[in-house]
């Protein structure tokens, strides 16, 4: 008979397991900080969202098709990069004004926690349709997609969910945007791979954490940023589980390819979905973007946590991530990362990941990607090991 404590064990490590394959299952597409190599530090000219991810303006499209995929012969001439970066590969002839964008992200996810079997399931990660208008100043862009579960945070009813949905107006050249809806949050490193655990513990990742609020941003070419006033996800209920506060980021760009910030975040619920109960929790850290040679681009990100639930002690935590991703030819990614967790206050505890991938623009509006990740949580007699992987395929119109 298995004693109380390896029972114990083993349901904390099957519910983590389970955790992390949600997670896992759902992956937003467009957000490259490693785009800084081509000296692309700021986000506004390429994207909607002016701190980077979802919907691609038109001059984004084209910066995207001239530097993304592998070239397979020749060359393409600026007409066809032209062509191929509009909606559908130019199938589809769309107004000035009109942006439009689509994207489907199957994939193979495999989750083994310590010496047990791997679990293996086929998910549809991504299946979103964008559009937004650019009249003037005048910002408007919503998205509308479906996932394989029901319980996402961005759900609107069932399977179907909103990332994004907002309105807003930019001036002073595209310099300042001022946004209300459902937002991004505007926090650290803004990235595709949401399951870091720098996402996950700061809830400030693109794939489901948006919530509702009013935003301002300012970009220019050395220095960017966006500070948001959050009134709750107003797609969750009950209205307890909704959090009211700020978060906000500032990013000095002194160099093209190097960019270093500062994030902060603060914000109540009445019932925390994790602990329960009320909870006040704050997150406070610095990043940087820097591509000391063309092919090589580094992240790095350190964030303090914090939170006081009520009855109960407060706590500290911190998060750290560094990640290299090396272009040896256009269209091949060699990624690598790793991550560091603290359990919380007083301890020595320490959570650790690593993460190794690669990912392969393999033709126009079109990759393949591969990842690894081992995890090693907790310690002593209850630390016990992750091991998944993630194949997936991607398109975008």
């Amino acid at each position: 008979m298995l004693s109380s404590h390896i029972v114990a064990r083993l349901a904390r490590a099957a519910a983590f397991a389970v955790l992390l394959l949600s997670c896992l299952v759902s992956r937003r597409a467009e957000a490259y900080p490693w785009m800084i190599r081509h000296d692309h530090p700021g986000c506004v000219q390429c994207h909607m969202d002016p701190s980077g991810g979802g919907l691609l303006t038109a001059y984004g499209r084209e910066e995207g098709e001239a530097v993304l995929p592998m070239q397979w012969g020749a060359q393409p001439s600026d007409d066809t990069i032209a062509r191929r970066a509009k909606f559908a590969w130019g199938l589809v002839d769309t107004p000035d004004w009109l942006l439009l964008g689509a994207s489907v992200r199957p994939g193979l996810v495999g989750v083994k926690v310590d010496s047990g079997a791997m679990s293996v399931q086929t998910v549809l990660m991504e299946a979103d349709l964008r559009a937004g208008v650019r009249a003037g100043g005048f910002r408007a862009s919503a998205s509308l997609g479906i996932v394989t579960v029901d319980s996402s945070p961005a759900s609107l009813t069932g399977n179907l969910v909103s990332r994004e949905h907002w309105l807003g107006y930019a001036f002073a050249h595209d310099s300042v945007t001022i946004r209300a809806g459902r937002l991004n949050l505007p926090f650290g490193i803004r990235s595709i791979e949401h399951t870091f655990w720098a996402r996950q513990q700061t809830r400030t990742d693109i794939n489901d954490t948006q919530q509702d609020g009013l935003a301002l941003a300012y970009s220019s070419p050395w220095l960017r940023g966006e500070a948001m006033a959050i009134a709750g996800n107003y797609q969750l209920s009950p209205a307890a589980r909704r959090e009211h506060g700020y978060s906000a980021y500032l990013e000095f760009d002194p160099r093209p390819w190097a960019g270093v910030g500062v994030s902060s975040l603060v914000t109540r619920a009445d019932f925390d979905p994790n602990l329960h109960v009320a909870n006040t929790r704050q997150a406070h850290g610095l990043f940087a973007r820097v591509s000391p040679l063309t092919p090589l681009v580094l992240l790095a990100e350190f964030d303090s946590l914090w939170d006081a639930p009520a009855g109960m002690g407060s706590s500290t935590r911190w998060v750290g991530l560094l990640q290299a991703d090396v272009e040896p030819r256009q269209g091949i990614h060699l990624i690598a990362a790793g991550e560091a967790l603290s359990a919380g206050l007083n301890t020595t505890q320490r959570s650790w990941s690593g993460w190794v991938g690669v990912d392969w623009f393999v033709w126009s509006h079109v990759d393949l990607r591969a990842d690894f990740i081992r995890q090693a949580l907790g310690a002593g007699p209850d630390r016990f090991q992750v091991t998944s992987f993630v194949l997936q395929g991607h398109a975008y119109l």
